[in-house]
């Protein structure tokens, strides 16, 4: 062989292919001459048997062995590989309801979390109207307990928040208007999630209102009572004239009428026809009511917060002790009974047990 590839080189390069060709042909010539012998000798008499294949035979053999084995192993790959699709595409569906299934849960659980905060929000808002409602008509109440419209006697018929929280009270039925847009607004196709937010921030948001009306019931409650303790001493404190009459002798120290002698005089003098009418400067409750020496008929009214009036000389009287009387109410009449020069009513008023002048509280 070595001495044709040697021979060859020498060669031409058309007689060299010429020469391969031959070359190969009588290799396969070779080769196709070769057989493999199969003996198989028995241990008795018997002939021994053979069996003579050519090599071509059992190299195409073995080709077709390994082409069965590769067919057979690929099949079984690609079914063991489609197999194995279908188990993952099953076991990613499975995956992929329950992830739908957990996800359905959390989605329900916002959503009744939801409902229970607009609820919440509802009930907030309802009691923040009736909250408001009742603040409102407090504010009246102290408007009209300062003007004098509402007496301070009648503060026990005030309305109280238990009387609105109750529906005793009329007022504004109708949801507020807040509600019916938050209500609209939920059943919109918003993430629960920003719903869940908004209803978080919006009861937050209630909350602090709540809070701030509390606070504000708290202060006007407490400007209520120091309007009621306002209106209160306001209409037991002494004020305007007891009757229709002339100024004849004021407070202070004078000549008496009578005597001559010069002494304090601890009121003023209004003269007045016989008979006009005497009425209570503030309320309060009469404490003397009948005859007293140098007064004639006299009246004495107690009007508390250390306030008294008398008035003296009177024809007639009209009240008796331990009644209650009002501002303006007539108790008596004018006379001229006790150490009088004539028709006139003697008017005091006493801070404390002492007499002060009436003509500051007249005015």
């Amino acid at each position: 062989m070595s001495e044709m590839r040697v021979i060859g080189d020498t060669l031409p390069r058309k007689e060299r292919a010429i020469l391969w060709r031959k070359t190969l042909k009588n290799n396969i010539a070779k080769k196709r001459g070769r057989t493999l012998t199969i003996m198989a000798i028995p241990t008795g008499d018997e002939s021994v048997k053979s069996l003579s294949l050519p090599m071509l035979w059992v190299y195409v053999g073995l080709a077709v062995i390994i082409g069965i084995c590769i067919l057979l192993t690929s099949s079984y790959l690609g079914m063991t590989a489609s197999v194995a699709r279908s188990y993952m595409e099953h076991m990613n569906k499975d995956s992929y309801i329950e992830h739908l299934s957990r996800e359905n849960a959390v989605l329900s659980s916002l959503n009744r979390e939801n409902e229970k905060k607009l609820q919440e929000i509802r009930g907030k808002l309802v009691q923040l109207e009736t909250d408001l409602a009742f603040l409102d008509s407090l504010s009246g109440d102290i408007a009209e307990i300062v003007k004098g419209k509402k007496s301070s006697t009648a503060s026990a018929s005030i309305p109280s928040r238990g009387d609105y929280e109750r529906g005793t009270l009329s007022g504004r039925q109708m949801e507020p208007a807040e509600i019916i847009s938050l209500v609209n607004s939920s059943n919109q196709d918003s993430p629960l999630l920003e719903r869940a937010t908004m209803f978080s921030e919006t009861t937050d948001w209630l909350h602090e209102l709540q809070q701030s009306a509390d606070r504000m019931e708290t202060q006007l409650n407490s400007l209520k009572k120091s309007a009621i303790s306002y209106r209160d001493r306001l209409e037991h404190t002494p004020r305007g004239m007891p009757t229709r009459g002339r100024v004849t002798s004021r407070y202070g120290s004078r000549r008496h009428p009578i005597t001559g002698r010069t002494q304090m005089h601890e009121g003023i003098d209004l003269a007045a026809p016989t008979g006009t009418p005497i009425v209570a400067t503030a309320d309060g409750v009469v404490l003397f009511s009948g005859s007293r020496a140098g007064y004639g008929r006299t009246v004495i009214i107690n009007h508390g917060y250390g306030f008294q009036t008398l008035y003296g000389h009177a024809s007639k009287i009209v009240v008796r002790v331990g009644q209650r009387v009002k501002r303006g109410q007539v108790i008596a009449y004018v006379g001229s009974s006790g150490v009088s020069t004539g028709s006139h009513c003697h008017y005091e008023v006493r801070v404390s047990g002492k007499p002060v002048n009436p003509w500051s509280y007249m005015n």
